[in-house]
């Protein structure tokens, strides 16, 4: 792909707006508070922008445009979905994160559970984080240079992970979260652009439909399909994904670090909004690809769309804020993804092996955290280069290393009797089901239906073996457990928040986006 002088500019000037800013908000914090949770002073817009470019990356352009050019618009069911994975964040849990003032979500975990049930999900965590998003997120940034540039992919790697590194550990999560704004703006428009260009090359979005195959339009599918059977996506991934994105640090640690529980609550729905867009920005370029250039992808490539869309479809000066836009997604995502495994190593391990360590200490330690991470990230992207779809790998092994954490969050606030014992139960049956069902379970049935089977045995074991045992004592029920009688009781209201305006009450937006939402599946089921 040829690049003009004007989008050399275009991605030049990006750069410098960003490395601006960056600068400018960059400060070596006295604090480890002011280095990994901003002060706890961030406001609501860089909260919700924040959180959807720390979970949109080039594995999203890259992968679910694959994926839409192999099986249509239901590909955007995954970004639509997430919507809703977000209500539980809003309602349930972020009021008990802030109430306890946690910095980790693992230390939640610590003062419902058990010290061990802390370490355990914070290992998790940096696990998580290290091999479904940092090493894939290097791995789409491998294929779309390569389609696009023709660069030495492992080049691109190693100089775009360095440099996000770099300026991430330097600057903690403050410098994260401004850029991040400016990044989802970019990521956004540019998106947008695209998809206006790429709709006016077929038509509109009727001569698109006229263009695909009728299996290819239809958003929800029967429930004995292969990928996305509706039981499985409607059940599996809005438990799986609710604990998700309620508990994984990447996407909530702007959420604690918001100047207030009323501000939280409106940034994530702030991401709500904006994730009505993603299909546009993320699935309609997938779709063209098979509508134009079917012929130029070959068929068990098909993460190659997005890159030939855009090269085949974008004008000169569009081009190069495309570029930036795909440039936007990666740095926001890894920078996210690494300031928070900067946070776990050294809140929930170095802390815990030195209580009395310094503040100074402690940021030194997520620091090096930072490079570890991108060590291993790299190591681990040739393993994702086995699979033919990079969101099949994402899925087929994710679903069912969520779901043992799915029970024990949402049984672990909603059930008072659930106890430690009981957890350990539920994230040890889901650990050895996990290769047993990857293995056997797709002979029977899809991924994502079969992943209901492992939910079914964890919570089974969780509710059985704290049963079993003798219950919590009444400590680790302070400010952890929801009781209807507390919210009736308007225990749950934020203090000073009792009487608000209509527009100003964060259930009327949280409601508002529910119903569009709910109402884009019926229309396209």
């Amino acid at each position: 792909m040829h690049l003009a002088l004007i989008d050399w500019v275009v991605i030049l000037l990006y750069g410098v707006v960003v490395g601006a800013v960056g600068f400018r908000v960059i400060k070596r914090a006295p604090s480890s508070e002011g280095y990994f949770l901003a002060g706890r002073n961030v406001r609501w817009p860089f909260i919700g922008a924040s959180m959807l470019v720390s979970n949109i990356s080039l594995e999203h352009f890259v992968g679910l445009s694959g994926l839409a050019f192999a099986i249509g618009w239901a590909a955007a069911g995954w970004e639509l979905v997430a919507i809703y994975c977000m209500a539980p964040l809003v309602l349930l849990f972020l009021p008990f994160f802030m109430k306890n003032r946690v910095f980790t979500i693992p230390e939640f975990l610590e003062k419902r559970f058990s010290p061990g049930s802390r370490l355990a999900y914070s290992g998790f965590l940096i696990l998580w984080a290290i091999l479904f998003r940092i090493a894939i997120a290097l791995h789409a940034t491998a294929i779309a240079s390569d389609e696009m540039m023709g660069w030495n992919q492992w080049t691109v790697i190693l100089i775009v992970g360095i440099a996000v590194a770099t300026y991430t550990m330097v600057g903690g999560l403050s410098v994260v979260v401004y850029t991040d704004f400016i990044q989802t703006t970019v990521l956004m428009v540019s998106g947008i652009v695209l998809a206006v260009v790429g709709l006016q090359a077929v038509g509109g979005f009727a001569g698109l439909h006229e263009k695909l195959p009728a299996t290819m339009v239809e958003m929800v599918k029967p429930i004995d399909h292969p990928d996305l059977p509706w039981l499985g996506f409607f059940v599996a991934v809005i438990l799986a994904g609710g604990m998700n994105w309620s508990t994984d640090q990447v996407l909530v640690q702007r959420c604690l670090a918001a100047r207030s529980l009323s501000e939280g609550r409106k940034g994530v729905i702030f991401c709500q909004f904006l994730k009505l867009l993603t299909p546009l920005v993320l699935v309609l370029p997938g779709l063209l690809g098979y509508v134009l250039f079917k012929d130029s992808i070959p068929e068990d490539e098909p993460d190659r769309a997005y890159p030939v869309v855009l090269q085949n479809l974008m004008p000169q000066g569009l081009l190069g804020l495309a570029v930036a836009g795909l440039a936007a997604a990666l740095m926001g995502h890894l920078s996210s993804s690494f300031n928070s495994i900067a946070t776990l190593v050294s809140r929930d391990f170095y802390l815990h092996w030195r209580p009395q360590a310094s503040q100074r200490s402690q940021v030194a330690v997520g620091r090096w955290a930072v490079w570890a991470a991108f060590a291993l990230g790299v190591a681990w992207v040739p393993v994702i280069r086995e699979y033919k779809f990079m969101w099949k790998y994402l899925i087929d092994v994710g679903i069912y290393l969520l779901m043992p954490y799915t029970a024990v969050f949402f049984l672990g606030v909603l059930w008072r009797r659930a106890n430690t014992a009981g957890a350990w139960a539920a994230v040890i049956v889901g650990l050895v089901l996990a290769p047993i069902l990857m293995g056997v379970g797709p002979i029977f049935m899809s991924h994502l239906n079969s992943s209901l089977l492992s939910l079914a045995a964890c919570v089974t074991a969780m509710v059985v073996v704290s049963l079993m045992t003798p219950p919590p004592p009444s400590e680790k029920l302070l400010n952890t457990t929801f009781s209807v009688l507390d919210w009736a009781r308007g225990k749950y209201v934020e203090e000073g928040k009792q009487r608000v305006p209509l527009m100003g009450d964060y259930r009327t937006w949280l409601a508002a986006v529910l119903i569009i939402v709910t109402a884009i599946f019926v229309v396209n089921s």
